[in-house]
């Protein structure tokens, strides 16, 4: 089938029963469903969901809702595909099957997001670094006012070497901020289109430099400038904001290990979660 019948969607899940045993198992009561990105070929969005529908049916979940259901052609006119989707994108190419992205928990309706990644905080599993990024997020979100962070905070990753905290923005059009806690070894926080790295070369207080940048990345602290060229990305660099005002340059990604941009940027955004006033 021809790429331009690809498609792509996130899907919105939920355990098979209220009682699933193998949900209880591996999460307890703390999360309420999951979602997940899924690309595939077929005719028309109809019978795309029928085949996710029809992956979905030998296993514990049971697709839910569709959203932002669309062709990946059109997705790429818009925007640079992350390195996620490139990569599902490769995979289909090569395979032909059905793509699933990285699956993420999300807690019940009648419990805050704090409260539930307080809770998550206090998973075994979790080694010390990935225990206190949770920790400190929790206290963040319940500081702050942020009317624009989604309340689908997706969490997985429980038990791994990287744990993953996506923070989804609710104006498409602003950026989403993951972060990955990769055991007590670096924490990387992902803007979509570049990311910034703190480790042990940071100094001894890495793991605070990052719960800075966070802190700011939630509040209008940090800006990110973008050179493209067509649909794609050349060049982003992370500026944070310093207590005098002025904006200082911190982190650089090239598409070509070395280079520079040598114009003004293409695009400018300033990471936020704040309502319009801030």
């Amino acid at each position: 089938m021809s790429p331009d019948r690809f498609w792509i969607v996130l899907v919105d899940v939920h355990p098979d029963t209220p009682t699933n045993r193998d949900w209880l198992e591996m999460f307890g009561d703390s999360a309420g469903g999951g979602f997940v990105h899924v690309m595939g070929m077929a005719p028309n969005p109809e019978a795309f969901q029928r085949d996710i529908r029809r992956e979905f049916a030998n296993s514990r979940w049971k697709a839910a809702k569709f959203d932002d259901l669309e062709l990946l052609s059109d997705l790429k006119a818009k925007e640079p595909l992350s390195d996620a989707f490139e990569e599902m994108e490769k995979t289909l190419l090569r395979t032909g099957e059905m793509q699933f992205g990285r699956f993420y928990l999300y807690p019940p309706e009648d419990v805050s997001s704090p409260r539930w990644l307080a809770q998550e905080a206090e998973d075994r599993r979790l080694t010390l670094t990935q225990s206190t990024v949770l920790n400190n997020l929790a206290r963040m979100l319940n500081q702050l006012s942020l009317p624009q962070l989604d309340e689908g905070i997706g969490l997985t990753g429980q038990g791994s070497d990287v744990l993953e905290i996506h923070l989804p923005h609710r104006d498409p059009s602003e950026l989403d901020v993951t972060i990955l806690v990769r055991q007590d070894e670096e924490i990387t926080i992902d803007y979509e289109f570049g990311h910034v790295h703190f480790n042990a070369a940071a100094g001894d207080d890495w793991t605070s430099q990052a719960l800075e940048f966070m802190y700011g990345a939630l509040q209008a602290g940090v800006k990110v400038q973008m050179w493209a060229s067509g649909d794609q990305l050349e060049h982003s660099r992370a500026l944070i904001l310093l207590d005098n005002g002025d904006w200082h340059g911190f982190a650089m990604w090239s598409a070509t290990p070395g280079s520079a941009p040598d114009r003004e940027p293409t695009l400018v955004k300033v990471l936020s979660f704040l309502g319009s006033e801030g």
